[in-house]
């Protein structure tokens, strides 16, 4: 390989190895032979499928379910502005992300978290400075990361780790209120009425709780990636796949808002790419990954701009 060109981390990890043709082409289709309007509401039939022998719902007593003091909560802020309500002390490590790289504002941090600041251009480069500087939690233990712009409590994070143990989810998210800019588009993340969870064929990247499996088998093929496009809708659903943990929710007790709407799709980041090409960047390494071919000159291109 050019020495231009990057390689992304575990990459010598295959995904679905040994398993049947048939698993292996339907992941396929979903990842680079489908578009948006095939692959959704085909993965929601997947996991509804699923969730007819394994149903989501059925959950196990635990042991201090709710946050472990060795989980980790990522909360992304400009300077230490962020809309996270601070109603209930959190039993495990806090950590305000300065996405400016210039530090906090004097007060802003009132509660003494920990502070991390680095620039950054969006939030799939945010979540992989966290993820190689952060000391992460331990196996079984989660990760959580929550935009500046989530309007969500710390006592909603609370039972949403809660109801994530109980249920034995590898990733779950607070389910996307009806005031929030993304409820017309995502639909299948819409709070549900009268139910405490459901489940979801992908979590969304604005406030994804992860647990520390799920998290190390997926990021490596989103990094270099500014925005995250590809890291939500096909390595983390992939890589649990592969895993075997295909077990995601969406908790209806703890539903979010946004209070700005969605603004990276047009922007062409510092590597020259728009956050469409870098998803089409993760599919093809997720494609490779599973051992099918990809457009080599494109891949080639899209892998050299990151690396540059």
């Amino acid at each position: 390989m050019p020495p231009e060109v990057s390689t992304h981390l575990g990459a010598e990890a295959p995904l679905l190895a040994g398993r049947p043709e048939a698993e292996r082409q339907q992941w396929a289709r979903w990842v680079l032979g489908s578009h948006s309007d095939q692959f959704i509401p085909e993965m929601a039939a997947a996991v509804a499928e699923l969730d007819r022998d394994d149903p989501l719902h059925v959950g196990v007593p635990v042991a201090n379910p709710g946050p472990w003091p060795d989980d980790v909560v990522v909360v992304a802020c400009r300077r230490g502005r962020h809309c996270l309500v601070v109603d209930h002390h959190l039993p495990c490590r806090m950590v305000l992300f300065d996405w400016s790289g210039e530090g906090l504002e004097l007060g802003t941090n009132p509660h003494g978290w920990e502070v991390l600041s680095v620039a950054t251009e969006c939030k799939g480069q945010l979540m992989e400075e966290a993820w190689r500087r952060l000391a992460l939690p331990p196996h079984g233990h989660y990760i959580g990361f929550v935009d500046d712009d989530v309007l969500l409590s710390t006592s909603a994070i609370a039972r949403l780790l809660a109801v994530a143990r109980i249920h034995g989810l590898p990733a779950a998210q607070p389910a996307v209120s009806y005031s929030s800019s993304l409820s017309a588009e995502y639909g299948w993340l819409r709070q549900r009425p009268g139910l405490h969870l459901h489940r979801v064929p992908i979590v969304e990247i604005m406030a994804p709780f992860l647990r520390r499996d799920l998290l190390d088998r997926a990021m490596p093929f989103a990094v270099g990636i500014r925005s995250g496009y590809g890291l939500d809708r096909f390595a983390l659903p992939l890589a649990a796949a592969d895993l075997g943990i295909w077990r995601f929710g969406a908790v209806d007790l703890t539903p979010m808002s946004h209070v700005r709407g969605v603004g990276s799709l047009d922007t062409r980041f510092s590597n020259g790419l728009l956050s469409k090409e870098e998803e089409l960047l993760v599919r093809m390494r997720l494609m490779q990954a599973m051992g099918f071919p990809v457009d080599e000159p494109l891949w080639r291109r899209l892998e050299g701009a990151v690396a540059a």
